[in-house]
């Protein structure tokens, strides 16, 4: 399951990606939404996003300082930022965050899904090295101990 987090000021925005996501992905996606930059950090916080879709220009603190705060509790979430503005600044700082893409509104459905699927490849990833990481240190653990007794062994 995919834990998709949802950040616009504008209720058609999150209603439409909500609606396309669920239509889409169905039961492998739980998505909470928040309306304000504070209400997004303290949503990430408590939530626990795999994905964010963040757009830029929020009530009180913007998408970009958002996404800085979150990423200092949360750094494996995976950011797409959405905004109406253009503007290269915008783009280049949230490049430097380490975010996944840049969309501007109006976004078409097939790239919001293409998107989205390739977010979705990233987490896929990271989980399964995770686990592999975790089953190496499982199997060391356990061959350590007959290593060492039997180089104790061999020393008598």
């Amino acid at each position: 399951m995919y834990r998709i987090m949802l950040a616009d000021d504008e209720g058609i925005v999150i209603d439409s990606l909500k609606f396309i996501i669920e239509k889409e992905f169905g039961d492998l996606c739980e998505i909470q939404y928040a309306k304000t930059g504070r209400s997004v950090i303290e949503l990430a916080e408590s939530f626990r996003p795999d994905i964010a879709v963040m757009d830029i220009q929020m009530p009180g603190i913007n998408g970009i300082d958002a996404i800085k705060e979150i990423k200092k509790s949360n750094s494996s979430t995976v950011f797409i930022v959405m905004s109406a503005y253009d503007k290269f600044d915008y783009a280049q700082e949230a490049i430097s965050l380490g975010v996944l893409e840049y969309i501007t509104k109006p976004m078409e459905r097939k790239r919001i899904l293409a998107i989205l699927k390739k977010a979705m490849g990233i987490i896929d990833r990271e989980k399964e090295k995770r686990k592999r990481e975790l089953l190496v240190k499982e199997k060391l653990e356990t061959v350590v101990p007959i290593i060492e007794s039997g180089l104790i062994s061999n020393i008598l």
